[in-house]
């Protein structure tokens, strides 16, 4: 188990050596980008923060990271297809969108099911086979539908 430890250990120093040098450039790459009256804001920023840590922990929360979240694919579909008017479309004037999202949609179904079929006993219950045939049958029918 020592051995092991030695090599693991090993191992670890070299990828945090490496880590070190990759963030060093990282640094130097958004250092060279900001302006010099920006870094003079950010280090009062920083002394006033760390100065006044102790007495206020809120200070420290100059250092959360703002970050707009990215939109959900649910929320980016439904998006298009109302910038589309998807919904009230006849089906040959659907928009791209909404193909793309019907594609989608049955694609996760045909991988939802290849995954149930692999995680089947050699020997499934009639349950199940009813289950994997009506879920074959619907997507056959999406598909008919679709004409795809």
């Amino acid at each position: 188990q020592m051995i092991c430890m030695k090599r693991t250990l090993c191992l670890k120093y070299k990828l945090a050596k490496n880590g070190i040098a990759e963030s060093g450039r990282a640094f130097n790459r958004l250092d060279e980008a900001a302006s010099g009256h920006l870094k003079t804001e950010w280090l009062a920023q920083e002394r006033i923060a760390q100065s006044s840590r102790i007495r206020d922990p809120a200070a420290m929360d100059l250092y959360d990271i703002n970050i707009k979240k990215a939109p959900s694919k649910k929320e980016i579909e439904l998006r298009l297809l109302e910038d589309g008017n998807a919904c009230n479309a006849a089906p040959s004037h659907r928009s791209v969108a909404t193909w793309i999202s019907m594609e989608l949609a049955i694609e996760e179904a045909q991988i939802s099911l290849l995954i149930e079929i692999q995680q089947m006993e050699r020997m499934p219950t009639e349950t199940q086979r009813l289950d994997i045939a009506q879920q074959c049958d619907c997507l056959q029918g999406v598909k008919t539908v679709l004409n795809i």
